[in-house]
């Protein structure tokens, strides 16, 4: 990761990902990694191993620095976040070394490839009711309304911003998934990743 591309990754370790984790960082300074104490705190755990690339004393960090500093790469997934060159440099690196299935990469925003139709969204809890279209995000459009949504990442990464969907349909900006309810179904959504398909109820 590099930047605020640690802000999808820390959700995942704050919700105890499991086995071997190697994170490697890349920031200016140590005083500008984001998250900083926390994950160095994980690191003297014992819980993840913690390999920092100061780029204003050591430059940026390149796709073969990662290999060098990970030599089981091939063996692993990496899931990476970051800025775009960062990012399209790795995918490069891991389509020529024949492994490019194990990377997962995240944009800082999720690319909306499918829109439908629209609705209003009612949010019950908090007697608020908007209408949004089909491309507008659900925790966008709720944030909008003064509606109090939790979130995280904002990619679809971290789960942070699951909420239950009462009643009506949603569609996924990424691939165009329709998810459908009704009244006890006890169906949940990511906001982040989910607009309105027609009416919708959320238990916020």
């Amino acid at each position: 990761t590099a930047g605020s591309g640690i802000t999808p990754v820390m959700g995942m370790l704050r919700n105890g990902v499991p086995g071997d984790v190697v994170v490697v960082h890349s920031a200016p300074t140590r005083d500008d990694v984001i998250f900083g104490g926390e994950l160095r705190a994980l690191a003297a755990a014992g819980r993840i191993r913690l390999i920092e690339q100061h780029t204003d004393s050591g430059g940026m960090l390149s796709a073969e620095d990662v290999a060098a500093l990970v030599p089981d790469l091939a063996e692993r997934h990496t899931w990476a976040c970051g800025p775009t060159g960062m990012l399209d440099v790795l995918e490069e690196h891991f389509t020529a070394a024949g492994i490019l299935d194990t990377l997962h990469t995240e944009r800082f925003r999720a690319s909306v490839l499918v829109t439908g139709e629209g609705g209003t969204v009612s949010f019950s809890v908090q007697a608020v009711t908007v209408d949004a279209d089909g491309a507008t995000p659900l925790l966008t459009a709720g944030e909008a309304a003064g509606v109090l949504m939790p979130s995280g990442c904002r990619m679809g990464i971290c789960f942070g911003c699951v909420v239950p969907l009462r009643s009506g349909a949603v569609r996924d900006l990424r691939d165009g998934t329709l998810t459908t309810a009704a009244e006890g179904d006890g169906v949940r959504i990511q906001t982040c990743i989910n607009a309105a398909a027609g009416a919708c109820d959320i238990e916020l």
